[in-house]
Order: C-alpha cells, then structure tokens, then sequence
C-alpha cells in the first residue's frame, strides 16, 4: 500500500467560539497535485497557517510521510520538509535573485557570506529547475512571472516533500501563466514532491490538479480525485447551506436619478480594464470578487492611491481624468482602506486619529498652526457619540478599542467632513463579531437614507453583501464582468460568475 506524503485527520481550528477550520481531513502522495478551493473566507489560509507551524490545532493530526508531528514553529515545518510560497511576495526588492533564494541560509567562509558560493549554489537549483532567471538581476527589476520563480526555488532549495502554493498565478499576466503552469507539472513529476494548489481559478485547477478539495465556513466539504468532479460540483459545494436573510431590506430607486460617478474604464498594471459601473446618492453598492480580482485595486484608482496611467471617469457631473486623494476628499470621495490600520495611527489617541482629517479647522493660531485642543476634543466627543462608540476617554490610544469601534471612528470621521457624498469603504467588516457586524450594516443604511450619501462597499462576504446592499457588481480579472440589482441576487450565479470571470 503507497504510504501518504502528507495525512491530515480532524484538523480543527478555533478562534473564540469561532471554528476557522472544522474536522478537516484530507490526504496526498508524492507527485500528486492538491487543488484546495473555496470562497474567500472558507479556511484556507488557516489550514495551510497549521501546516507551516504558525498556527497550532486545537484538535485532530497531522502526519507526514506516515509520522505524525507537532510544529511549534515555522522552523519545525521546514525541517519536517514542508514549504510555502505566499501570495504576497517576500522578496527583498535590492537584493539579487541569487540572494534572495538563499536568504537566511548564505553559505559562509571565515565567518563571512561566501558571494561565490551563494552564486553557485543558487545557480545549481536554478539548472536542477531548468529554469532561465538571470539571478544577477534585483528582484525589484524583475517581472511578476520571475519573482514568483525565485520565490519557488527558494521554497526548493531545501528539498521539501510538499510544497504549498497560494494563488501562484494571482499577480501573473495573461502570458505568464502558461508557462508557470506547466513548469509546476514539470516538477511534481520529476521531484520527489507533492503539491498543494490553492486557487479559485478553475480552469487552472482542471488542467493542473489530480485531487480537489472544497473548503466552505472552515469544514472541507468535497474531497475526491478531480477527474471525478465537474465545475458545477465544486460550485455546489462552495455554497453556504444557510438561508440568507437580508438584516435590512432596502430597494432605492435609481431610474429617475443621475448618477454620482460613472466609470468606463481604468488603465492599470499595463492593461485596459474594463469597469462599467454606476453609482447613484443615496445607495449601497456591493463589489464581490475571488482573491486577486482587482476590485481594490479599482477602488485606489478612483481615488489616486494607485497610479492610472489613463483614468477618465465622472464623479457628481466633473470629469477627473488625474486623481489624487487630497483632490477627490475635496471633491467629495472618500476611500477607507481594506486594511483598518492603514487609516489609523496606532499610538495616537481617538482625538488625534479623529481629527487628522480636519487640522486647517481646529487652529487656534493660523499663522503658527497651533491645533486647538480644547475645540479638538469636543469635535472628537461628537464624532464618537454620533457614531455610538464605546470609549473611556478621548486620550485613550486608538489601538485599545475593539476592531467594531475602530471601524465606526473610521466612517464617523470621514462623514463628518463637508460635502462629501461618496464613501468607497473595503472589508468594512473583516475580523468583527456579527453583533459589530450588524451595527455598521446599520450606520451604513442610515448614512444613506439622512444624509443621501453613496456607499461602495467591497466585501468578500456574499452574505454581507446580500444584507446590506441596493445593487452588486461582480469583478474578475480586473474587470467588472457582471451587475445586478437586488431582486436579482443570487448566490449560486453570481459565485459562478465570479468563479468562471464572465458573465453567464
């Protein structure tokens, strides 16, 4: 009987009462390929987080090659032959690709890094690859399909029995991923190695993987050989059983109303994106899309937090063809960043994170920008009571309130300032309980109907969406694929059409 590279059994995560990942079990030989699927959300990156030691399981096993083991590190995962590639790059751009694939690990002569050696060495793996990267270069010259392999064969440098890659191809162009494709089917079969291939694309999953494995709420739902399942069957699976109730049921007319912004489309990474979408006052509007299907992306360079290299769009009846976010606040946009922390000053206090925002209005002297402190903290006491914050004082630093109250301080702030009629918020909601959840579904709802402000919410979140939206655009690729208004929701399809990167 061929004995598994890799065995996991009742593999469980919790977080609070939170179960990131429940009762996972799951297997995969040597020279196989492991395609794990799911919506954003579904467990994936716990999982994988258990398998590399960062994470330690509450309950169930993990065994590889037939023994089984216990990782206190990341280190421990390494020397028991388990490696990672992220979807965020860990490259240190001025170094070469040479140094980067033996970072960490520099061979070393009296005590000091052997340069010649460390060329050498990186050289041997790249020929052992049969690869063509030319690892004098610094990464930072690189292109996206290069640093991926340096990544890569810095993961293969230590030989590992598996090998874990998460959304390889998220940051390749349309020409890059071939190639890389069918370099990963290369090693799997030439190295003694297993593979796991974490992706929502699923015509790179078919082409690629033997096994397929659904993950939906942390469980791993469908596991079975993939010539076995069809895309539908995988769709299926990745679908809560849940029943969606709305929490706030909504339906504003748009028909008789122009438009706040209209967006045709955005030049961006060296490719024209195609972004058909329109926003009207007093709305909600969704933006659902898998991991890497540039809805953020679209977001920044609305705002001028990403460089266009040719943006034309209409925003309350202006053409704006060169964004920038000082303009577009002026102007009447707001952005709150995916990443909460991002918006905010960790070691100031809620005053100083509240009024950053309104510095030229709180001077008690103009000419020596002199900020009033006293005017400072009563405009900060408003914003929070406005916006139902739990606080002790206003002095207290931002970072001992809960991830709910910080994301109310973020809206309440930007609201307040004047003329403001578009809000871009992304993951509002990302690491809140559902009672946190609900309160800024609802101030979202309520900016919309007093104030008659338009809201563009990115979530990864279908339910969320669902809850609190009028209308939804589905994104893929970088491109709005699909629209569609609210009586028109439907998980199963719009899953599928973010899935499939087309409209149905």
């Amino acid at each position: 009987m061929k004995q598994a590279v890799l065995e996991v059994k009742g593999l469980t995560k919790y977080f609070g009462d939170v179960a990131a990942n429940k009762d996972i079990s799951l297997s995969l030989d040597k020279h196989e390929i492991l395609a794990i699927v799911g919506e954003n959300g579904a467990g994936k990156s716990t999982f994988c987080k258990m398998l590399t030691g960062i994470y330690h399981p509450d309950k169930g096993s993990i065994a590889v090659e037939g023994e089984e083991v216990r990782f206190q590190t990341p280190a421990d995962s390494i020397s028991r032959g388990i490696s990672m590639v992220y979807q965020e790059r860990n490259l240190v751009g001025m170094l070469t690709g040479a140094q980067n694939i033996c970072l960490g690990h520099e061979p070393c002569r009296s005590g000091l890094i052997d340069g010649k050696g460390l060329n050498s060495l990186a050289e041997q793996i790249k020929h052992d690859l049969g690869l063509s990267v030319d690892l004098n270069t610094p990464v930072e010259q690189m292109g996206a399909g290069e640093q991926q392999l340096i990544e890569i064969m810095r993961a293969l440098r230590t030989n590992p029995k598996i090998l874990i890659l998460d959304e390889p191809t998220a940051s390749l162009g349309q020409g890059e991923i071939e190639p890389f494709l069918q370099f990963i089917q290369r090693i799997k079969s030439e190295r003694e190695i297993a593979i796991i291939f974490i992706s929502h694309k699923f015509e790179e999953v078919y082409e690629i993987a033997d096994k397929i494995a659904v993950f939906t709420d942390g469980q791993n739902v469908l596991f079975a050989p993939s010539n076995e399942l069809t895309q539908e069957m995988c769709i299926d699976a990745m679908l809560r059983q849940d029943k969606i109730k709305p929490l706030i049921i909504s339906q504003t007319p748009t028909k008789d109303k122009q438009p706040l912004l209209e967006v045709e489309e955005i030049h961006y990474g060296g490719k024209v994106h195609n972004i058909s979408v329109k926003a009207y006052p007093g709305e909600v509007v969704g933006f659902y899309g898998l991991v890497g299907a540039g809805r953020t992306e679209c977001m920044q360079c609305l705002f001028g937090l990403r460089y266009s290299k040719n943006i034309h769009y209409i925003f309350n009846g202006k053409e704006i063809t060169k964004p920038k976010p000082r303009q577009m606040i002026q102007e009447g946009m707001i952005l709150t960043p995916e990443k909460r922390m991002e918006g905010l000053f960790r070691g100031l206090s809620l005053t100083d994170n509240i009024c950053n925002l309104f510095l030229d209005e709180l001077l008690s002297n103009r000419f020596l920008k002199i900020i009033d402190r006293k005017k400072s903290n009563a405009f900060a006491e408003q914003v929070l009571s406005d916006n139902s914050v739990k606080y002790r004082n206003v002095s207290q630093p931002i970072i001992s309130l809960s991830g709910g109250n910080m994301q109310k301080i973020i809206i309440g702030r930007s609201v307040a300032l004047k003329g403001i009629k578009l809000m871009i918020i992304d993951e509002p909601t990302t690491g809140m309980d559902i009672g946190a959840k609900y309160q800024v579904y609802q101030k979202l709802r309520t900016l919309t109907q007093e104030k008659n402000l338009c809201i563009m919410m990115v979530s990864s979140e279908l339910d969320e969406l669902f809850a609190v939206c009028d209308r939804l655009y589905v994104f893929a690729n970088g491109d709005c694929v699909d629209h569609f208004e609210r009586d028109e929701f439907d998980k199963k399809r719009i899953v599928e059409t973010a899935v499939r990167g087309r409209k149905l």
